[in-house]
């Protein structure tokens, strides 16, 4: 027969005894119960990999960082949510430009990026690939939502084709990372320069806006699902070298490799510094997020390497580098 669960009590004599943290009182047992054992204290005792145990001595170590990671995620949602929806409605503004409402001319005029190459080639073959995909998760999704969304309900029930502005409802971010790759390279670089995104010496634009979205979804899903932020633990590990140039140049924020949770903080004021935001809104969100890393170093000022650790000790450089593009926004 399997053990018997443990009480909270049972819990926390657990992590005393076996895992060599103070706990105790009623105010922990509270805390304890209100972040989970399993979710909270399971999810915040290592950093990105189980083997990487992080040395808390005091269960309000713990506790603060799991108070800083909840903090992060208010900060960033509204963000994170507005980017996802101003980013869905620009592409699709550009493809009613190009294509209009119906869904086919989407495939036979918009997402053409394969037909670049050879027909043959690996580069098409992969590419067709990924947009055959694209076409099939869509109908999918059509069939799928037929007779639950009004809005796709609507133009089934009176045979009528549904539009692409229906389809978009129906989108991912995965699914818009597929389109962005898809489209045909001259609208992805429409779409940089509508988002004041282009960089006239950046050899790689038209790969840019993909690779922004999908970086985007990580963060998006990580927050959506309550997951844990702090370590970066979502991140797809196709986000590479390339993403890493364009932030170099673009805000001259040095050294991003999506691994430390201020990286993400330059993703944000990226996104939302060329969709309108004032440079009033955009200093708020790096202040708020400050006061949440200020109070999360203090609780932890007894053990700096596990800050350090999590935070990264180029972190205030990042910051400052963030600030400066802020400021040089005109």
């Amino acid at each position: 027969m399997g053990n018997k669960p443990k009480t909270t009590d049972g819990l926390m004599r657990h992590m005393r005894d076996n895992k060599k943290l103070n706990i105790g009182g009623s105010k922990q047992k509270r805390q304890l119960r209100n972040i989970g054992y399993f979710h909270g204290y399971k999810g915040y005792n290592f950093y990105q990999r189980k083997e990487n145990d992080l040395s808390y001595s005091e269960f309000t170590e713990l506790h603060a960082l799991y108070e800083f990671d909840t903090e992060i995620k208010t900060l960033f949602y509204r963000h994170v949510m507005f980017s996802e929806t101003a980013i869905k409605n620009r592409i699709l503004e550009i493809i009613h430009k190009e294509s209009g409402y119906d869904l086919e001319p989407l495939f036979e005029k918009v997402l053409i990026d394969y037909k670049k190459h050879a027909p043959g080639h690996k580069e098409y073959k992969k590419k067709l690939a990924q947009t055959l995909r694209l076409r099939k998760d869509i109908y999918e999704k059509i069939h799928e939502n037929c007779n639950t969304k009004p809005y796709i309900s609507h133009y089934i029930y009176d045979d009528r084709p549904v539009p692409v502005y229906a389809v978009f409802e129906l989108l991912t971010l995965g699914n818009m990372v597929f389109l962005t790759r898809c489209l045909k390279d001259t609208m992805k670089i429409n779409l940089l320069k509508d988002l004041d995104l282009f960089i006239t010496s950046f050899e790689k634009n038209e790969k840019i806006i993909g690779d922004l979205i999908d970086c985007l979804k990580g963060l998006r899903n990580a927050i959506a699902h309550n997951g844990v932020l702090y370590d970066c633990r979502f991140k797809d590990n196709s986000t590479g070298k390339q993403l890493t140039e364009y932030f170099n140049v673009k805000m001259k924020v040095k050294n991003l490799e999506f691994n430390r949770i201020v990286d993400y903080l330059a993703v944000i004021i990226l996104i939302c510094s060329s969709l309108g935001y004032s440079k009033t809104e955009l200093k708020r969100i790096v202040r708020e997020f400050e006061t949440s890393l200020n109070k999360l170093r203090n609780e932890l000022k007894h053990n700096i390497s596990v800050y350090d650790k999590i935070i990264g000790t180029d972190v205030r450089t990042k910051i400052n580098q963030i600030n400066t593009y802020i400021n040089n926004i005109s």
